[in-house]
């Protein structure tokens, strides 16, 4: 670590790379450990790899138009007729869900984009002792 500190700060004080980019190396080698999976583990560092090159290139605006580049690509994946980023993704939501959840009583209905055969969770109210007259 101590190394790397070094070598970034020379890195920097010669002109090669920007502070942004050191920065930017630094934040992903840390949050390189933080993923368990081997498989998942490899494409993130696929993917580190070319928003280390889009900040050398570009700075700041090369990382986020690889961001903005990256969340449309995500935004656009299918799963089982299901956008990947379903609750959040269409932002015309009918069911006033996404961000903000009603109470897990108030939700009878499944949610529209499912497509389900029955609308409904359940046929009558979940909470039966709520409604009932002599409880």
């Amino acid at each position: 670590m101590f190394g790397a500190l070094i070598l970034g700060e020379a890195a920097v004080s010669a002109n090669i790379v920007s502070p942004v980019l050191v920065i930017i190396v630094a934040i992903t080698g840390i949050t390189a450990f933080a993923v368990p999976d081997y498989s998942l583990s490899f494409h993130i560092r696929l993917l580190r790899f070319g928003y280390i090159l889009l900040a050398y290139f570009a700075g700041f605006l090369g990382v986020a138009f690889g961001f903005v580049f990256h969340l449309t690509i995500l935004a656009s994946i299918n799963s089982f007729g299901i956008s990947y980023l379903s609750p959040y993704s269409p932002v015309a939501n009918p069911d006033n869900t996404g961000f903000f959840l009603s109470p897990i009583w108030k939700r009878e209905n499944r949610r529209s984009f499912l497509n389900t055969k029955r609308q409904k969770k359940q046929e009558n109210i979940s909470l039966k002792w709520k409604n009932s007259k002599g409880v």
